[in-house]
């Protein structure tokens, strides 16, 4: 094993309510009579994708240009909550030293907007130096977003790796098949929002997550 990859941010920190608090002021502001609660957020969080979320959630009364509005509007204010109210995961920290002793390279590989990996890096200023990781990817790096496989396809590539030779941890099963996708164990860290099939052997948000890693890790 020569890598490990980590899947999008909501493996490194949680911000499923912070997303939703700021989709529900962008919907204030763009005059709309939406409220997403935690259900519906739930729900909605099963596909990847602020701008799919909002189209998924609207009846066909918005326009692409409407949709692109109000998801900038969301990003503003998550722009300005962020800074103050960003945590690392547990067992986050533990992995990474683990990667960094026993030389494995690491990889952010994401298809979130750069704006967002540079909230990322300065609301875990304190807690995580985003250049322990030897390659970061953005949406900048593909055409298509998660749950395209590219992405991954991208960053073995880079890494000049094969599937087998990296483990990749993901917080919803639709981005766990996404890395499946593209030939690479993945090991599933759900999110607090994230819906879990009963037949997922990770389905639980309470296991230490370098226990998880280390029989994989060992039997490669």
């Amino acid at each position: 094993m020569k890598a490990i990859l980590f899947g999008s941010i909501g493996t490194l920190v949680e911000t499923s309510e912070l997303q939703r608090q700021s989709f529900n002021l962008a919907f204030k502001e763009a005059g709309l009579d939406w409220y997403w609660n935690t259900a519906t957020y739930c729900k909605l969080i099963t596909e990847p994708g602020g701008m799919k979320r909002i189209r998924n959630y609207d009846e066909n009364t918005l326009s692409d240009a409407d949709i692109t509005k109000i998801h900038g509007l969301k990003e503003d204010f998550f722009a300005k909550l962020v800074p103050e109210k960003l945590y690392l995961r547990p067992n986050v920290k533990h992995v990474l030293n683990h990667a960094t002793t026993n030389g494995l390279q690491l990889g952010f590989i994401t298809t979130t907007s750069q704006r967002n990996i540079d909230l990322l890096k300065e609301g875990l200023s304190l807690q995580l130096d985003l250049s322990v990781f030897d390659l970061i990817t953005t949406a900048k790096d593909v055409s298509q977003p998660k749950p395209n496989p590219e992405v991954y396809q991208y960053a073995l590539n880079k890494l000049n790796m094969k599937g087998s030779d990296a483990i990749v941890i993901e917080d919803t099963p639709t981005n766990q098949k996404c890395a499946a996708a593209a030939g690479l164990k993945c090991i599933l860290f759900p999110g607090e929002y994230a819906e879990i099939p009963e037949n997922n052997r990770y389905n639980t948000l309470t296991y230490n997550l370098l226990d998880k890693l280390e029989p994989l890790l060992i039997a490669n």
